[in-house]
């Protein structure tokens, strides 16, 4: 008999625990947003476009020395991409800043000399003429210090003049000349595109282009790989063919997209559908509103997370959402007043 009253209050706890299955609620009324939003797009070709291509040459002539780069590497802004036999410069600037050196000491030694000669010639030691001599002295040297700074600044710049310097992130797209070869001066050695301000460009018709706004979200593919990116240029009258140009400027910094590659460039073709809930499924705390959301559903059940929505137009007990809300969301669409996040779901 005790065996059957503990199998009775066993089964009695099952079932209590079963039926509370952690706090889950029943007979709920939800709403799934439609799916689809944006779901027709037609296909157009385009083509990168750098806004920054570039050939690059010296500013001196000589032999180059240094040019280890080939077609197609990447070079980050300010890295010397070339350099011209510049010995004879260096030996010159040495030179030079020993010059300096010398000037500056001199120029030193003669203002303390001027010093002590002025107490002198204050305290009448000594005649005007010595005292002359010494403040003239002291100009003299001070203009040579100035005129050896000069030279010295002069030199550094004809070592610039030496080297090619990347002027932004680029890729090198054309060498023209390779180690060991004479450059003139003003003869071009590389052709480099950047990578930066990278855009799109593709035709599109008539119907198509009356569709588009500028700042409107595109997306884009290559070798199966999406880009996202924007429109930052509608063309107003058509172009060629009836075709209408627009410039689409990619989000990130693609290093492995180069100039005249094509894309597939994906246009929605359908106004974006407008996402509505009824005002029944809409909480109002303060500035703030929110609705129930039914995430992570598993064997029907599901959890309710509170999320918060921004809202537009309200008409006929309905509010058009602006932010918050995705295609396939699910959310309780009455009743909310007792229910509690976290909680459980049934569907």
């Amino acid at each position: 008999m005790n065996l059957i009253r503990i199998i009775l209050l066993t089964l009695a706890l099952l079932c209590f625990s079963g039926c509370s299955n952690n706090n889950e609620i029943k007979n709920i009324s939800y709403i799934k947003i439609p799916n689809n939003i944006n779901s027709d797009y037609k296909e157009f070709y385009g083509n990168i476009k750098s806004q920054k291509i570039a050939d690059l040459s010296f500013e001196s002539e000589g032999k180059i020395i240094f040019i280890p780069y080939t077609q197609g590497d990447f070079i980050k802004k300010g890295q010397v991409i070339a350099r011209l036999d510049g010995e004879l410069y260096k030996i010159k600037k040495k030179e030079q800043t020993a010059l300096l050196n010398n000037a500056a000491i001199k120029n030193e030694r003669s203002e303390i000399y001027l010093k002590r000669m002025d107490i002198l010639h204050n305290s009448g030691a000594i005649s005007d003429n010595d005292w002359e001599e010494a403040y003239f002295n002291y100009k003299s040297s001070t203009q040579d210090v100035k005129v050896q700074k000069e030279k010295l600044a002069y030199l550094n710049k004809q070592i610039s003049y030496n080297i090619i310097v990347a002027p932004y992130d680029c890729f090198i797209a054309e060498k023209y000349k390779e180690q060991g070869s004479y450059a003139s001066l003003g003869e071009p050695i590389v052709k480099v595109i950047a990578t930066g301000n990278t855009q799109v460009e593709i035709m599109v018709d008539s119907n198509t282009v009356n569709k588009l706004k500028l700042n409107e979200k595109i997306t884009a593919k290559y070798n199966d790989k999406n880009y996202s990116g924007s429109i930052k240029h509608i063309s107003t009258s058509s172009i060629k063919d009836g075709g209408y140009l627009v410039k689409i400027l990619l989000d990130k910094n693609y290093t492995e997209l180069k100039n005249g590659m094509t894309l597939s460039v994906y246009i929605p073709q359908k106004e974006k559908n407008i996402i509505t809930v009824p005002l029944t499924s809409i909480g109002f705390e303060d500035s703030e509103k929110w609705v129930y959301k039914i995430t992570d559903i598993k064997n029907n059940i599901g959890t309710i997370k509170k999320e918060k929505i921004t809202i537009g137009s309200i008409n006929n007990n309905e509010a058009q959402i602006i932010s918050g809300l995705n295609a396939n969301d699910i959310i309780i669409s009455k009743d909310i007043d007792n229910i509690k996040p976290n909680s459980k779901v049934r569907l």
